[in-house]
C-alpha cells in the first residue's frame, strides 16, 4: 500500500471506532497491522477482541452488566489509541511529513524530554541564550512528536510550567507543543498537561494560560466524537470553568476564531480592489508617477502630505482607509498578506519558533540591535503577532545601516503614543485578553497557513470552529448574552446560517428581546433564501411592533419575491403614511400597483418620485413604460429621450422602440431595437423582445408584424455562438 492508501485506511478505522461498528473496526485494525508489518500489535488487538467477544456473549445470554457501558467506552478508547500508535509505528520510519521527519531527528538524538528540561532550566538561570534557545527547540520538537508521554514526563512538564524560575516563554513554547502533538494523536497526559497550563494564575503568566484554553478548545473540536470516553476531560473543564474569567476567555477563544473567516477575504479585497486603486492613483495612464509625486518622494524622507492627497483624491480608497482602521480595532488580521512571503528565513525552519515569542534579545537579532532598531518593533506589539514581528525584523535587518537607523528613529517616535495605547487597554483586562488570544490564533494560522510543510497537517482553519455547538462547551456557553454576542459576530461578518440556530434556539428558550430576536432570524433566514420562514418571522415581529418601517420594507419585499403584490402593497402603504417622501417606498408602491396592472395608479406613484427627485432614473423608467401602456405615446416618448440622454439601458432603447413602434413610426423603432442590441447577439434581443410581446399586441401592434420585426432582427444579428458538442 502506498503511504496515501495507508492514510485512508486509517481515516477509515477512525470512522468505524467513531460509529461504534466495532467488528469492522477490529478487522480493519487487524488488516492494518498485517499490511504495515507491525506484528507486534497483534496481542493488543485480540486481547480487545476478545474481551469485546465476551461482553458480546454476556449480553446475548440476558445478563444485565451494569458495567457493560463503561466496558464498551473503555474498549472503544484503547481501539482509538492502538490504532494511532500502529499508525505511528508504521509511518515513523517511512513518512516524509514533517512531523515524522521531525520525530526521526529527535530519536536520534536520543535525549529524553526530562533531560532536555533540565538543561533548558540551567541554561535559562546561566542567562545562555546561545545555548538555551537550541535546546527550547529540542524539547518543542520532542514533546511534539513524542505521541504518548509517560506518568514521568508528564510530571517534569507539569512541574516547570508551574515553575516561577522556568522561562516564561517556553512554557508557551510547551503549550503550543502539546496542541501540535494531540493533533497529531490523542494523548490523556498531553491533554492533563493543557488544562494544568489553563489554571496557571500568575501575572506572568496569562498568556500560558490563555493559549493553553485556545488548544484546549482545539483538542475538544478535533476530538469531539470520543470525548464522551474520557471523563476526565468533563471533570477538568468543569474545574477550570470555576476560574472567574473563564466563561469571558472562553466567548473571546470563539469570537476571535470566528473572525479569522475575514482573513482570506480581507486578502483578496487587498489584492483586487485596493492595490490596484493604489497602482491607479500613483500612475499617469501606467507611465509610472506623475512629476509631483517624484519630487515629494525625492527627498530624504516622504512628504506625509502625500499619502492624504493620493487618499484623498479616490472616495474608495478613502472608505477603505476608514475601514481599515475598524477592522484592525476590531481585531481582524488585516497582515497575513503581507508577511506571507517573509515567512522563508532560516529562523521559520524551526518549527518551534513559529510559536516563540517576540524578544529582541534573540540571538538571531542581537548583533544586528546597535541601532536600537529592533526594539523599537515592541512598539508595534499592539497589532502584529509574534511571527510577523519576527518576518519584519528579519526583513528590515536586511536594509542598508542608515534606512534602518531612520526607520528605527521613526518606531521610536511612535513608541510612547502606542505604550500610552497599550496602558489604557490594560485598564481593561477583558479587551487586554482577548487581542492576546487574537495575536496567538494568528500565530496558529500563519504555521498552518505558510509553513513550508502545511501540507502535512490537517489545517485546523478549513474547519467550521463552531466551538458554541460542542455539546461539553455548551454549558459554559449557554447564557443569552454570550450566544447573542456569538451570533452577533456571525451575522455582522456574513455568516447568517451559522447565526440563525442561535436565534431559533433563544426564541425557543424565551430569552432576550424577542421582537429582535424574530428580526434577525428573520433576516438569516431571507439571506440564505428561506423567504417563506423570513416572512413568518417578520410577521411575528411586526405584531410586536407595527410602526417599524424596516420591518414594513422587509414584510414587503418577502410578499413581492413570494409574487403576491396586493399584500406587499399593505405594507408599502403603511410605511408611506409613516414616511410619505420615502423614494425607495414609493418606487416599491409603484412597482405592485405595476405588477398588478394598475397603470393609473402606478402612474401616479413614479410621478412623485420624478417630481421629488428628477436624476432618478427608476422612476422615470415607471412614467416611461406605463405612459407606454396607457397610450400615451408623447408622454412615454418625452420621458424616453430623457432616460436615453444620460446612461442608457439596452431596456431603454427597446422600450422607446416599442413606443415608436406603437405611433407607426417603425422605422425609427427599427433604429432603437438595432440600438437595444448593439454589441450583443440576437438571443439577448430576442429575450428581452418577446418578454414584451403581450404589452406589443395590447398597444395595436399586429402579430404578423411582430413576427416580421423578429425575423429581421435575428438576419442582422449574430446568432448565439454554438458550444461544440463534448
Amino acid at each position: 500500500m502506498t503511504l496515501q492508501e495507508l492514510t485512508n485506511t486509517y481515516k477509515n478505522l477512525v470512522r468505524r471506532i467513531d460509529n461504534g461498528q466495532m467488528k469492522e473496526a477490529f478487522d480493519l485494525l487487524t488488516d492494518f497491522i498485517t499490511v504495515t508489518g507491525q506484528h507486534a500489535f497483534t496481542s493488543r488487538v485480540e486481547e480487545l477482541q476478545n474481551t469485546y467477544r465476551y461482553m458480546l456473549h454476556y449480553y446475548v445470554e440476558g445478563s444485565n452488566d451494569p458495567t457493560r457501558h463503561r466496558i464498551r467506552a473503555d474498549i472503544r478508547r484503547r481501539a482509538y489509541e492502538l490504532a494511532d500508535a500502529v499508525r505511528h509505528a508504521a509511518f515513523g520510519d517511512i513518512s516524509p511529513a514533517t512531523y515524522y521527519s521531525v520525530r526521526r531527528s529527535v530519536r536520534y538524538a536520543g535525549i529524553g524530554i526530562t533531560s532536555i528540561l533540565r538543561q533548558v532550566a540551567l541554561y535559562a538561570e546561566a542567562g545562555d541564550r546561545e545555548h538555551g534557545e537550541p535546546a527550547a527547540n529540542r524539547l518543542f520538537d520532542a514533546l511534539w512528536t513524542t505521541e504518548f508521554i509517560d506518568a514521568d514526563t508528564a510530571s517534569a512538564i507539569r512541574e516547570a510550567l508551574c515553575s516561577h524560575s522556568f522561562p516564561t516563554d517556553v512554557k508557551t513554547l510547551l503549550v503550543s507543543a502539546l496542541l501540535l502533538g494531540l493533533q497529531a494523536s490523542f494523548d490523556r497526559e498531553k491533554m492533563r498537561l493543557l488544562f494544568d497550563a489553563a489554571a496557571l494564575s500568575d501575572a506572568d503568566t496569562v498568556n500560558v494560560s490563555l493559549q493553553a484554553l485556545v488548544a484546549i478548545c482545539l483538542t475538544l473540536y478535533t476530538y469531539s466524537t470520543r470525548l464522551d470516553l474520557y471523563p476526565e476531560v468533563q471533570e477538568r473543564l468543569e474545574m477550570l470553568a470555576e476560574m472567574p474569567d473563564f466563561r469571558r476567555r472562553l466567548s473571546s477563544v470563539i469570537v476571535r476564531f470566528i473572525l479569522t473567516r475575514e482573513t482570506e477575504k480581507v486578502a483578496h479585497r487587498l489584492k483586487d480592489e485596493i492595490l490596484p486603486e493604489i497602482m491607479k492613483l500613483t500612475t499617469q495612464g501606467g507611465k509610472g508617477p506623475t512629476t509631483d509625486f517624484l519630487k515629494e518622494i525625492a527627498g530624504e524622507e516622504m512628504n506625509p502630505e502625500w499619502m492624504e492627497r493620493m487618499v484623498g483624491r479616490s472616495d474608495k480608497l478613502s472608505a477603505w482607509m476608514r475601514e481599515y482602521g475598524e477592522l484592525q480595532e476590531e481585531g481582524i488580521d488585516l497582515l497575513h498578506t503581507t508577511f506571507g512571503p517573509l515567512k522563508r528565513f532560516p529562523f521559520f525552519y524551526e518549527t518551534g519558533n513559529w510559536f516563540l515569542p517576540f524578544t529582541p534579545r534573540h540571538t538571531a537579532l542581537r548583533d544586528r540591535n546597535g541601532d536600537g532598531f529592533v526594539d523599537g518593533i515592541l512598539s508595534l506589539a499592539a497589532f502584529m503577532c509574534d511571527s510577523d514581528k519576527y518576518s519584519f525584523c528579519f526583513s528590515m535587518l536586511h536594509l542598508p545601516d542608515m534606512q534602518r537607523r531612520a526607520l528605527g528613529e521613526q518606531l521610536r517616535g511612535d513608541l510612547t503614543q502606542l505604550r500610552e495605547q497599550e496602558a489604557a487597554e490594560l485598564g481593561d483586562r477583558g479587551k487586554h485578553e482577548e487581542r492576546l488570544i487574537g495575536l496567538y490564533i494568528r500565530n496558529l494560522y500563519r504555521f498552518y497557513k505558510l509553513h513550508p510543510g502545511r501540507g502535512d497537517f490537517d489545517d485546523i482553519f478549513d474547519r467550521g470552529l463552531d466551538f458554541h455547538c460542542l455539546p461539553i462547551l455548551r454549558p459554559y456557553l449557554s447564557d443569552a448574552e454570550t450566544l447573542l454576542r456569538i451570533a452577533e459576530v456571525y451575522l455582522r461578518k456574513g455568516y447568517p446560517d451559522d447565526a440563525r440556530p442561535i436565534y431559533e434556539e433563544l426564541l425557543q428558550r424565551g430569552e432576550g428581546d424577542s421582537e429582535m430576536l424574530h428580526q434577525k432570524l428573520g433576516y438569516c433566514l431571507q439571506s440564505i433564501g428561506d423567504v417563506d420562514g423570513a416572512l413568518r418571522e417578520y410577521l411575528r415581529a411586526e405584531l410586536i411592533n407595527p410602526d417599524s418601517k424596516w420591518l414594513l420594507r422587509r414584510i414587503a419585499a418577502c410578499y413581492r419575491a413570494l409574487k403576491q403584490p396586493a399584500r406587499a402593497l399593505e405594507f408599502l402603504l403603511r410605511h408611506e403614511r409613516l414616511e410619505p417622501d420615502n423614494l425607495s417606498v414609493l418606487l416599491h408602491i409603484g412597482h405592485c400597483y405595476l405588477e398588478q396592472k394598475m397603470y393609473d395608479e402606478a402612474l401616479k406613484y413614479y410621478f412623485k418620485v420624478d417630481y421629488l427627485d428628477p436624476t432618478n432614473a427608476k422612476g422615470g423608467r415607471g412614467v416611461a413604460w406605463c405612459s407606454f401602456v396607457l397610450g400615451k405615446y408623447d408622454q412615454a416618448r418625452a420621458t424616453y429621450r430623457k432616460l436615453l440622454a444620460d446612461r442608457p439601458q439596452p431596456e431603454d432603447y427597446l422600450n422607446a422602440g416599442h413606443t415608436e413602434w406603437a405611433s407607426g413610426h417603425v422605422k425609427e423603432a427599427y433604429a432603437y431595437y438595432l440600438q437595444a442590441a448593439a454589441g450583443k447577439d440576437f438571443a439577448f434581443f430576442a429575450n428581452l423582445f418577446d418578454a414584451d410581446r403581450s404589452a406589443l399586441i395590447r398597444a395595436g401592434i399586429d402579430p404578423e408584424e411582430i413576427a416580421l420585426m423578429r425575423d429581421e432582427m435575428q438576419f442582422v444579428l449574430p446568432e448565439e455562438e454554438m458550444q461544440p458538442d463534448h
